[in-house]
Order: C-alpha cells, then structure tokens, then sequence
C-alpha cells in the first residue's frame, strides 16, 4: 500500500502465559476495504482492541494517519478518528432510533445523557442541523423509518445499520467493523455490502473489517491479511488470499 492509513508494527499482546498476538504487522489501506480473516481464536478482536486502545499492547506501535497512538486512551483515539462497530451491537434500546444517532453528534463532555437531548433555546439552531445530519446518515445507512421509535423494536440486521449509522455521523476517518454481516440474512448482507462501497466510493471512507463470511469478503475488499495463532500468515489483494488452497484450508477447511 503506498499510502496507508494506519500502519501497525510488531505488535503482541499476552494473556498471562498465551499469546494471542505474535508479532503482527499490517496496514489499512486509505480511502478502501481491508479485510482480516482467519478461524476463530487467530486474533483479530484483539487487534482492533488494540488498535482502539480498549487493550494495551505489550510490544509494537500502531500509527494512524501520521500519530502514534501508543499510551493513548479509547476516547482519545476515537476523538482522533477512529471509529468501532462492535460486533455485539451496542445500542440505547430506549432512545429513539434518530436519538441514538444524535448522540454521536454532541460533543459536550460533562453533561449528562438525558441533558444532551434536552434543547435549551439556545441550541435549537444547532440541534435543527444535528437532527438533519442524523437523518442524512440514518437514510445513507438504509435504517428503516420511522426513525422515532425506539432502538430496540429494531431487526438485528437494523440494529447493526443503526450502528453504522452512527459511525456515519460521527465522521471517522477510519472505521473498524466487526463482523458486519454476523447474524443476518442474505438480503442484509447484500445491503451492508452497497452502503460500504458507497461510504468509500462517495465519502473516501478507509474501512477495516473482521469478517467470516468469506464471499463478502471477496466481493467488497481490496487487500486482505490472513491471521492464524495471533500471526499474519499471508496478505495481498483479496482475490490472491482467498484463492490460495492452503489459506482456504486454514479458513473453511477444504
């Protein structure tokens, strides 16, 4: 890659005596898709925990856009422009589906949750923008209206547009998905997959994504790494990685 985004160096992480990461070194590539792969238990949560600095790396550096994030708390990286989709989708089930989007846009550290929903006079202006900005990523994200219902009579698959859709909001420079299509049906899968493409293709978005649905990682990335015992085994264009006989194996086992 010759301009990435985030550059992540010998980087492990131990568990008492387990290591689950041993030395990786990757890249994500700016303004596309890279997608990690790798069986259950290679390390890939761990990565992004550590590259959003939910879990201190033992050893390595993680270099975004330029910064060294090392030492740096989640808020901090987050505020720095990464964002996380979790792939236990994390919503507020009581809010409003537009509410929970509008959190994403506050920026006012101290207040509480009920007092950020809350419009004094003073915001209205400002809260008459917000609310139009969550909409546009609300709409960009295919969540389904009406959108002042609450979160939680949302579908699965709707929950984890919701979820982008505060990524979208948001304005990362670089999301990190996990799992994106776990749990939902092919025509979700199909859908998540446009929106994406049109996050990179009209916004410039670089995307990181963990991902076993090996068809939509074909389908939608450009570069990928294979991971297996906390190790990068293999990386390359996508289509070279997955079509290896010996990656398919360590992935699908054929």
């Amino acid at each position: 890659m010759s301009d990435p985004i985030l550059v992540i160096e010998t980087l492990e992480k131990h568990f008492g005596d387990v290591a689950v990461l041993r030395g990786v070194t990757a890249s994500v590539e700016r303004g596309g898709i890279t997608a990690f792969v790798g069986p259950n238990g290679a390390g890939k949560t761990t990565l992004f925990h550590a590259i959003t600095g939910d879990l201190k790396p033992d050893r390595g550096t993680v270099v975004f856009d330029g910064r060294t994030l090392a030492g740096m708390p989640p808020w901090k990286i987050a505020r720095a422009g990464i964002g996380k989709m979790f792939q236990d989708v994390r919503i507020f089930g009581e809010l409003s589906i537009l509410e929970n989007v509008l959190l994403a846009l506050h920026d006012h550290p101290g207040r509480s949750l009920p007092a950020s929903l809350v419009q004094a006079p003073w915001r209205r202006k400002k809260d008459l923008m917000e609310r139009r900005q969550a909409g546009e990523s609300l709409a960009l994200a295919g969540v389904e209206e009406p959108w002042d219902r609450p979160a939680r009579l949302l579908s699965f698959g709707n929950q984890k547009l919701l979820a982008l859709a505060r990524l979208i909001a948001g304005d990362f420079k670089l999301l990190l998905l996990d799992e994106p299509t776990a749990g939902v049906a092919p025509p979700m899968t199909e859908k998540m997959t446009g929106i994406l493409q049109q996050l990179v293709r009209e916004r410039g978005a670089s995307i990181a994504l963990i991902e076993h649905n090996f068809s939509f990682v074909q389908q939608i990335a450009g570069h990928a790494f294979l991971l297996r015992g906390g190790e990068i085994m293999d990386s390359g264009p996508v289509d070279e990685v997955m079509g290896k006989a010996e990656n398919r194996e360590v992935l699908i086992g054929l």
